[in-house]
């Protein structure tokens, strides 16, 4: 394929990160897949470069063309929190893409809102490994969480606060709570002491990627009913809720009686009958009135490649959208 007129899109994050180029269309032309992209995640910010670049890369080759092609790119990236850290990938970017001109570098936080409101205009609730909140105001105004979040939350904080539930228990200091015996199923740990030594001890203690895998335990014990691990996915809810509240307010959108659209996107709030999206949408109600909250129909790295579309002067409509959507690679590509 030769000429301009490909649309870059690109969503890293810390369990992978996903390229994707399309027509001005939306028909997908080209995908590819990497590792960790987050310079805060990955062992080092050159490993993190390294597996955006073999995406892009990756995506280039299926769709037989050059970066010359490249019309426009909205690189969304875990990572992106600071000023300093924007530098650094517009360095990055500067020094490996030097044709490609129009380029925008955001939070993975704002690939999700288009994922549900192709206008781009919302606020983005991500729950997955982690979570993100952005939003972009009918004016432009954005705002994304960042290192702005004071609570663990996603799947590692599901799973934190289990934790701390189960070990202060064992202390005698906390209600007794299903999620014991569930962990150490879960774990292969012959008790709590030992589940605790596991993940603090010095050498060959639990790895980064074990308190994620676990969070579908908190959650089925809260479907059971057990009242620690309900509160514990009541308060994820309110947490999440919160911070769309902020974002919404420091965007505009909380202004006047509109609806707002609240796109709801990442594994632990897109899994079938999640407690934590209904404990979500009810803690919504009171902190964002005018809230209308959906799950998103579309892969972040989607959301990015209508960024770029939208950013470079194609109009995003919904029939954009669902070419793009009808020509994605097939879900198991963005399995995590």
């Amino acid at each position: 394929m030769t000429g301009p007129g490909l649309y870059l899109g690109v969503d890293a994050g810390n369990s992978k990160t996903v390229a994707l180029l399309c027509l001005s269309s939306g028909e997908t032309v080209g995908a590819g897949r990497a590792g960790c992209g987050d310079i805060y995640g990955a062992p080092s910010p050159a490993d993190a470069v390294r597996e955006v670049t073999a995406a892009i890369g990756q995506a280039l080759a299926a769709a037989g063309a050059g970066r010359a092609s490249v019309a426009g790119a909205a690189f969304r990236l875990a990572g992106v929190d600071w000023p300093e850290d924007r530098e650094f990938w517009e360095g990055v970017l500067e020094d490996h893409y030097p044709e490609l001109r129009h380029r925008t570098v955001l939070n993975d936080g704002y690939a999700s809102i288009r994922c549900g409101e192709p206008s781009g205009v919302g606020v983005s609730v991500q729950s997955g490994t982690a979570a993100a909140v952005a939003a972009r105001g009918r004016t432009g105004a954005m705002w994304d969480m960042g290192f702005r979040v004071q609570h663990p939350m996603g799947a590692s904080g599901l799973v934190i606060e289990a934790l701390r539930a189960v070990f202060l228990a064992e202390l005698g200091v906390a209600p007794p709570t299903a999620l014991a015996k569930a962990l150490l199923e879960f774990y292969d740990q012959p008790g709590v002491e030992e589940l605790n030594h596991w993940f603090t001890r010095r050498e060959n203690g639990a790895p980064l990627s074990a308190r994620p895998r676990a969070a579908r335990v908190v959650t089925a014990a809260a479907a059971a009913g057990d009242p620690v691990a309900e509160e514990i996915v009541r308060e994820e809810g309110r947490r999440l809720a919160m911070y769309a509240g902020v974002a919404a307010r420091a965007t505009g959108l909380a202004e006047g009686d509109g609806a707002v659209g609240v796109v709801l996107s990442g594994s632990v709030l897109m899994a079938a009958d999640s407690p934590v999206t209904a404990a979500l949408r009810t803690a919504l109600e009171a902190e964002l009135p005018g809230a209308v909250p959906h799950r998103a129909v579309l892969p972040p790295v989607a959301g990015a490649a209508l960024d770029a579309l939208g950013e470079n002067g194609v109009k995003v409509t919904d029939e954009v959208a669902a070419r793009l959507a009808a020509s994605l690679p097939p879900p198991g590509f963005f399995t995590t």
